[in-house]
């Protein structure tokens, strides 16, 4: 019993030797591709973001890590943290009017992620529920 957990061990220990040297320092895999998605920087998310749907749901990240705006109806507001390739928005703080015929998707984001002059806009379940334009 005490050898099949050495060899486990040695096995285990080989592959992660083995799935670490296919990165060099800078990330990259051995064909120049990169191991891990893309770092979000603040700067790449601060600005305004917008939806051409009726009510124009847009979300405003500042550099003092606060978003706001509106899911099409109502005001929205919360705080952001950047996490690796994505942003992560805790809850909104949000005004409760009735809008009928108004799709406020935007009110359940829980983190989004850039893709060129788009976000990428998912719920608390992973599911993508729309898409974000940069303002310009």
């Amino acid at each position: 019993m005490r050898w099949a957990a050495g060899i486990a061990a040695v096995v285990g220990g080989a592959a992660l030797l083995v799935g670490c040297a296919s990165l060099s320092a800078d990330g990259s895999g051995t064909d120049g591709e990169t191991g891990d998605a893309e770092m979000i920087e603040q700067a790449d998310v601060v600005g305004t973001w917008f939806s051409d749907e009726q009510g124009k749901p847009t979300l405003t990240f500042d550099e003092s890590g606060k978003v706001s705006g509106t899911d099409g109806c109502n005001g929205i507001g919360s705080t952001y943290t950047i996490e690796g390739d994505r942003v992560r928005i805790e809850n909104f703080v949000s005004t409760m009017m009735a809008c009928p015929g108004v799709d406020d998707w935007l009110r359940g984001v829980s983190e989004v992620q850039l893709s060129g002059d788009e976000l990428q806009v998912f719920n608390d379940s992973g599911d993508e529920i729309g898409t974000l334009q940069r303002q310009v």
